[in-house]
């Protein structure tokens, strides 16, 4: 069972390479780009043909390592906050209260979860 992979390995590059030796004798006199046209049609075919396992998916139970911390999302808010208060007051000090809210909500969810 250990030979399986590198006999369809050398199988696969036996037959890619008489697909390449077919193309290059590939002679038209009314068509100079046939060698391309021939290489663009085997690269779809294989695209096409070839079917890859679907990765299995991931319940939302496996993929939650930690919580959601609203703090790290703070951080943009406070730093755009910043930059818009100047350019633009109100909108500047909207999201500057929703970094301090997140910031609030982020320290009471890292209390609540560490009792």
């Amino acid at each position: 069972m250990d030979d399986r992979p590198r006999i369809l390995e050398d199988r696969v590059e036996d037959l890619a390479r008489a697909l390449a030796d077919t193309i290059n004798e590939a002679e038209e006199a009314g068509r100079p780009g046939i060698r391309g046209e021939l290489r663009d049609v085997a690269i779809s075919i294989l695209q096409d043909g070839v079917a890859l396992p679907e990765p299995e998916p991931i319940s939302a139970t496996e993929s939650t390592g930690e919580p959601f911390n609203p703090i790290a999302m703070s951080i943009p808010f406070v730093l755009l906050g910043v930059v818009l208060f100047f350019l633009f007051p109100p909108v500047g000090m909207a999201l500057l209260a929703a970094a301090a809210v997140m910031i609030v909500w982020g320290l009471l969810a890292s209390l609540w979860s560490q009792r």
